[in-house]
């Protein structure tokens, strides 16, 4: 992967495969977005419970989909500066992939306890999650890679 920091393919990989992922959660978040917005409904990515989402997991919804678009915005920005090997990449890397994880573990307890993981809904739920692997992944290999850069003791 030509341009990208030394290191290996399958980190680059894995950037490669989160900016695809970011990308397209900046469609997905944008278009949740304006339905919260503008019908106080959602329906994909997260299908709802059979009764529907409550009005309190909307406007829950409605503030983590906004602070998850602005990180979806600055992954991509993270990619890009990965693969121009800049100096600000691995701060940003390790701010965007931190929120990323833990945006996904808050809405699938979110999802999961609003009763939106029915036997039907399942496999919407699943399918987002496998592809949220290598996320996951890229995660804990960045931060073993990183993790002496902001360490004090080490004079990173």
């Amino acid at each position: 992967m030509a341009g990208a920091p030394a290191g290996s393919r399958l980190t680059a990989g894995f950037v490669l495969w989160y900016g695809a992922y970011q990308a397209v959660h900046v469609v997905v978040n944008s278009r949740a977005l304006l339905m919260l917005s503008q019908q106080r409904k959602i329906d994909f990515p997260a299908p709802p419970p059979p009764g529907g989402w409550s009005p309190q997991v909307l406007d829950f919804f409605v503030a983590m989909t906004s602070v998850d678009l602005a990180n979806a915005i600055l992954a991509l920005l993270f990619v890009w500066g990965f693969f121009r090997a800049s100096r600000w990449h691995v701060w940003l890397g390790t701010v965007t992939l931190t929120v990323s994880v833990y945006a996904a573990v808050v809405f699938d307890v979110a999802t999961w306890a609003s009763g939106a993981w029915t036997a039907a809904n399942a496999p919407a739920y699943w399918g987002i999650n496998v592809a949220f692997v290598p996320i996951v992944l890229l995660f804990g290999m960045w931060g073993w890679r990183h993790m002496s850069q902001f360490n004090p003791g080490k004079g990173g």
